[in-house]
């Protein structure tokens, strides 16, 4: 990486760094929560669905004491319906 690349990720004015980390983070863990919806979670969802780490649990309400885990994973996993599963499965 350059000196100047390296300023720009390194700089506390930046948060590009901050963002790569998360990321990669997210995609290796053996489970992802995503915090909210949107683009940081569909694509930490096609990663992993990628490298076949489908632990993907979404956060709900919970409608009765004995929900399992299966009830709470992503429909990027159950109804493999992310744009991953076209390209990569």
């Amino acid at each position: 990486m350059s000196a100047t690349k390296k300023e720009k990720f390194l700089s506390s004015e930046s948060i590009e760094l901050e963002k790569a980390i998360d990321f990669y983070i997210c995609s290796e863990s053996d489970v992802f929560v995503p915090s909210v919806p949107g683009p940081f979670y569909e694509n930490v969802a096609g990663m992993r669905i990628v490298s076949g780490k489908d632990q993907v649990i979404v956060p709900s309400e919970i409608v009765s004491p004995e929900a399992s885990a299966s009830e709470h994973m992503s429909p990027y996993v159950t109804k493999k319906n992310h744009i991953a599963y076209k390209c990569f499965c």
